[in-house]
């Protein structure tokens, strides 16, 4: 197979990003898992995008290598990789889908994005402030015990609120967490090749 061949297997373009390649390979891992797909053939499609995304995660395109240089070795490192590649998808293939989920593989996959996490953020403080202000404007607007707003519901309210919001500081913390170790890697990177 090919680069092309790789980026088709897991549905994603030539300059997709590493991020979109670890999304695409779980959606096609889960898809084709033989615990989860039972038809001819998913076990071998597992292999094959299981390779292909072992192959475009590790072949680091776009890292200033010169043209020579990327000739010289890029032949062997083809064969090794795909061989190393191939040799753990089957491994995979034979492992149950749960064993599959616990491998570094597929743990390689997960993703934070840093929009979702802002959202949720955002999200999280609206329902706070707004649940505040709804009741404290019911609360001047009120001419009888009535029309009181409940006090019960703001606290729920506010429980829920509170709750998303430390869940997403737990989501920020680990996606700051993760754009440090991609900054790491990158830096050590250049340095290597200096």
């Amino acid at each position: 197979m090919n680069n092309q061949d790789y980026y088709r297997l897991l549905g994603v373009s030539e300059e997709a990003t590493d991020d979109e390649i670890r999304k695409a390979y779980r959606r096609k891992a889960m898809e084709y898992h033989p615990d989860h797909n039972h038809a001819s053939g998913a076990e071998e499609m597992f292999v094959r995008v299981s390779e292909a995304y072992q192959y475009l995660t590790s072949h680091r395109r776009r890292r200033g290598f010169s043209d020579e240089e990327y000739r010289k070795n890029y032949q062997a490192w083809v064969d090794y990789r795909r061989a190393e590649a191939r040799k753990k998808a089957e491994e995979y293939a034979r492992a149950s889908y749960a064993a599959f989920r616990k491998s570094p593989l597929y743990k390689s996959t997960s993703v934070i994005d840093g929009a979702s996490v802002f959202l949720g953020l955002s999200l999280s403080l609206a329902v706070i402030i707004f649940a505040l202000y709804g009741y404290s404007y019911r609360m001047v607007r009120a001419t009888s015990p009535r029309e009181e707003p409940s006090l019960s519901l703001l606290v729920i309210t506010l429980v829920i609120g509170t709750s998303y919001l430390v869940i997403s500081f737990i989501y920020l913390s680990a996606w700051i967490a993760q754009q440090k170790k991609k900054r790491n890697e990158k830096e050590k990177e250049n340095k290597e090749s200096v």
